[in-house]
């Protein structure tokens, strides 16, 4: 009876002492494997994030380059005539034009890496060098595209020159008639990418001109090309 006893006592001690052996084993412990998931996620979720933002920048400068452009064609084709001053006294004058191109581009500084170029076009048929409006109404005869006279923004870089060429001064689409008279918007900027890393990478690579170009009739002038008249 004894011996059976004793026997079933070690048969009952023996799980104890497996399942002790088994808390005795040393844990594992993870913190190697969560640091290099640190070193490697972190990163790369930053790369993430500074080219969804490099992305927003670039579209952001690219969309005011297209508005200041439009704006200003648009507003110059409601001018009687345009004063060849680079004060601000008057809103016709040219000093006004290039103060509005730089207002409506903020906040990129349109004055210190860009540039703004108007062109006035005329028919080289009718009304080139014509100070008076025509008295009569032009006729629907094409006309003969010319540039009238093409003023550009005194800080305006210098490789930042005119695509107006004599044989493409406007859209193969565009119908020029007799008499007709148009104007031409020409806005630049160099957009340096990286800006939030101006400081810890100078120059860096990717830099690109952004360029757009909108054509506008003029809508008071009927017969007679945009002028660009001295100051009084």
């Amino acid at each position: 009876m004894s011996a059976v006893f004793a026997i079933s006592t070690a048969a009952a001690r023996r799980p104890r002492r497996l399942q002790h052996g088994r808390r005795a084993m040393p844990r594992r412990r993870p913190h190697g494997s969560v640091t290099i998931e640190v070193l490697v996620i972190v990163p790369l979720m930053l790369l993430v994030l500074l080219g969804f933002t490099e992305l927003y920048l670039y579209m952001r400068a690219t969309s005011l380059v297209e508005h200041a452009a439009f704006t200003l064609a648009d507003s110059i084709g409601q001018m009687d005539d345009i004063v060849d001053d680079e004060g601000t006294t008057s809103a016709n004058s040219l000093g006004s034009l290039w103060a509005a191109a730089a207002l409506l581009a903020q906040p990129e500084p349109l004055q210190s890496n860009g540039g703004v170029i108007v062109t006035s076009i005329c028919d080289s048929t009718t009304n080139c060098g014509t100070t008076t409006r025509a008295s009569s109404s032009p006729s629907m005869l094409p006309g003969t595209p010319a540039i009238y006279w093409q003023q550009a923004a005194p800080w305006t870089q210098g490789t930042m020159t005119s695509q107006i060429a004599a044989g493409s001064m406007l859209p193969p689409t565009w119908p020029f008639r007799n008499g007709d008279a148009a104007i031409v918007v020409e806005v630049f900027y160099r957009y340096d990418p990286f800006p939030l890393l101006a400081g810890l990478w100078p120059g860096a690579p990717g830099t690109t001109t952004i360029y757009r170009r909108v054509y506008a009739r003029q809508r008071v002038t009927k017969g007679q090309a945009m002028q660009l008249v001295n100051p009084q």
